[in-house]
């Protein structure tokens, strides 16, 4: 059967699948289905349960609650392996909830006002540990203040008072609490005008672990620290003061280490993330990846993925080995590392992501595997042969068996400094020999993320109205180690740049089927602010379209949630006062007057990343020098409309983003 090409409503059919949990006794696994809904014009997901041999059966089935879609996700097994947690916000807010294997409805076990956020088992299976943000109050607790008492005007004494995604924050606070399954009852273990997270029990249930900071400068310089709880005692004390960032902390099943994710080269620093390693008796840190040249997670960015999962570092059951997953140029792979820091060979197949993972034993694990043809699919992988896997999924096979997609060719070339810089083309859907077809060059964000190898339907869009692909990872990227990722730091707009257009000069020398004549050029965050950069520069590029784009560092610096902190850092300490002049230089802004080519600005009004004035900007600087240019708003939309955004704000950027170009070729 010959297959069509693939549309920008193919989007919306996907389903997307992630988190997998392992049951304790190893013959199951949990994961989350997740699916888009145009009409409800958002997401929902339910909680499927396999036996390791095939897509298994649907354990939670709420789909909607009035207008609002029920998400279900975060199952994690009881100790004893006979019932499911899982979050859900069925009743309007996250609570967590309780479903036995053997049958029957969901138990709502919290029920808390403000919703609960991160939770954990403890070993023997009688509490929870949560977080909670803000004063607690139980869902039946009157709310004593009059609604007409209420101020909607937000004052702020915060540095850091907002984030993009969550708006501005409020004077509330992340505690931890202890939960009582049985009694219901609830105990607060953190105090004060702190944030507090990603709280564990220590194997023997005997004290919690969780991650914060008390610093009185935390606004400035966050330095999260390690803290331990001795439950019985109610004492609290500082177990390991970290220098850079943290998360994901494990303990090993003995209880003799601590195993967690980051690194100790201070807040501002996108270097590699490691495993790192404390001895929970005596607070010794040891770097276990200091000499693997990768970071620990997935960087790779691709639009057709829904998975919360992927950040967890796993034990072995002799407390000796440790598995995480680890970004790889275009791959992202699952490896282990043992106590004395011997990483293994990659335990997953090359030319693949692993988005989210778990272990059956040292023989096996399961996989959100994803593909260059595929979302990401649920996988056993025999952890002694990289090529045995068995998909146990395959929600999207009718999807598959429909739409023609492009396959990435990969190539490597040199830039014009001789350093190495991977990239892959994709050919147009009906690509005849000796035609020449129009490129698309694609510019990823970041830039400490990576292009690579999953399903991205945005490019396969692109290819099926009849473009060529092109996408590299230039210097600044994740995957080819810790100076690579760093080489753009101090530089922005200078080698990365030579970087990006060697490959366009690579690919126009090498892919004779491109037209030279019909370039265009697009990208997001970083990646406009690149594409913004090259249209000051060339005119070789017949249309642009830069996404969530910086134009003006100068105003960044106060205006984006991270400017502060994030100008200063990537532009070699440049100071908003001292450095006027360097900042204004390095923005496009200043240099708006070269531009020429037909440029569409593709934003979000509630983008606290990349502010909406960086795009407000850029467009009146343009529109005032005569460019041929149009600014598209997208309200109630933050940085992530390209990958999380209301489908229908998605599909109509899609219109837009094909549209100037289909416009604009011969």
């Amino acid at each position: 059967m010959t297959k069509r090409s693939i549309t920008a409503e193919d989007l919306v059919k996907f389903k997307f699948v992630g988190d997998p949990q392992v049951s304790p006794n190893k013959d199951k696994a949990a994961y989350v289905l997740t699916h888009v809904d145009k009409e409800k014009d958002g997401y929902y997901s339910n909680i499927y349960v396999t036996d390791l041999k095939g897509p298994g059966r649907q354990f939670t089935s709420h789909y909607a609650k009035e207008d609002k879609l029920v998400v279900d996700a975060a199952p994690k097994w009881s100790p004893d392996g006979s019932s499911l947690a899982f979050r859900s916000n069925r009743t309007g807010k996250n609570q967590v909830y309780l479903l036995h294997t053997d049958g029957g409805e969901a138990i709502q076990l919290t029920d808390v006002k403000q919703g609960v956020g991160d939770y954990d088992w403890s070993p023997d299976g009688s509490k929870l540990v949560l977080t909670i943000r803000g004063e607690f109050k139980l869902s039946t607790d009157k709310d004593e203040e009059k609604k007409e008492e209420k101020s909607d005007v937000k004052v702020i004494t915060r540095l850091r008072y907002k984030g993009d995604g969550a708006g501005i924050y409020n004077d509330d606070r992340t505690h931890v609490y202890l939960f009582d399954v049985n009694t219901k009852e609830y105990t607060k273990v953190t105090e004060g005008d702190h944030d507090f997270g990603q709280p564990r029990f220590s194997p023997d249930g005997a004290s919690l672990i969780y991650i914060g900071t008390k610093a009185e400068d935390k606004e400035w310089g966050y330095l999260p620290a390690i803290w331990k709880y001795d439950i019985e005692k109610k004492e609290e004390a500082l177990f390991y003061q970290g220098n850079g960032y943290i998360y994901a902390p494990s303990f090993s099943p003995d209880g003799k280490w601590l195993a967690f994710a980051g690194h100790n080269r201070g807040e501002r620093s996108q270097g590699n993330a490691n495993v790192l390693l404390l001895s929970y008796e005596t607070g010794e840190l040891k770097n276990l990846t200091e000499n693997f040249d990768y970071t620990v997670g997935n960087l790779v960015g691709v639009d057709a993925k829904y998975d919360t999962g992927g950040g967890n570092l796993t034990w072995d059951a002799t407390s000796s080995h440790i598995y995480f997953i680890a970004t790889v140029g275009g791959d992202c792979q699952l490896f282990r590392v043992n106590l004395k820091g011997e990483v293994s060979d990659s335990l997953s197949p090359s030319v693949a992501s692993v988005t989210s993972y778990d272990i059956v034993n040292d023989d096996k694990a399961v996989l959100v595997l994803a593909t260059p043809h595929s979302t990401g699919d649920v996988v056993t992988q025999d952890l002694t042969d990289v090529k045995s896997v068995v998909k146990l999924t395959n929600w999207n096979e009718a999807l598959y068996d429909e739409v023609h997609l492009s396959t990435p060719e990969n190539f490597h070339y040199k830039s014009t400094d001789g350093w190495d810089i991977e990239g892959w083309v994709m050919k147009p859907f009906g690509y005849e020999e000796g035609k020449k077809y129009p490129m698309i060059l694609q510019i990823h964000g970041g830039p400490a993320t990576a292009y690579g190898n999953g399903l991205h339907h945005e490019m396969q869009l692109m290819a099926a109205k009849g473009y060529v692909v092109l996408y590299t990872n230039p210097r600044g990227s994740h995957g080819y180690g810790h100076d690579f990722v760093n080489a753009v730091i101090g530089d922005y707009g200078g080698m990365d740049y030579e970087d990006i257009m060697a490959g366009v000069d690579y690919a126009l020398d090498n892919f004779s089927y491109i037209d030279n004549d019909q370039l265009f050029v697009t990208g997001g965050s970083y990646g406009g602010y690149m594409t913004n950069v090259i249209v000051t520069r060339t005119d070789r590029f017949k249309a642009a379209v830069t996404q969530r784009c910086i134009s003006n560092w100068h105003s960044f610096y106060g205006t984006s949630d991270i400017g502060f902190l994030f100008t200063e850092w990537q532009h070699g300490h440049a100071d908003l006062w001292d450095d006027v002049g360097k900042l204004l230089e390095l923005s496009p802004l200043t240099h708006a007057r070269n531009v020429k080519t037909p440029t569409l600005i593709l934003h979000s009004e509630q983008d606290l990343r990349c502010p909406m004035e960086q795009a407000e900007q850029w467009y009146i600087a343009l529109k005032r020098l005569g460019v041929e240019t149009k600014l598209v708003r997208f309200p109630d939309e933050n940085h992530d409309l390209s990958r999380s955004g209301k489908p229908k704000h998605r599909l109509e950027r899609l219109a837009h983003l094909i549209g100037w170009f289909e416009d604009r070729k011969n």
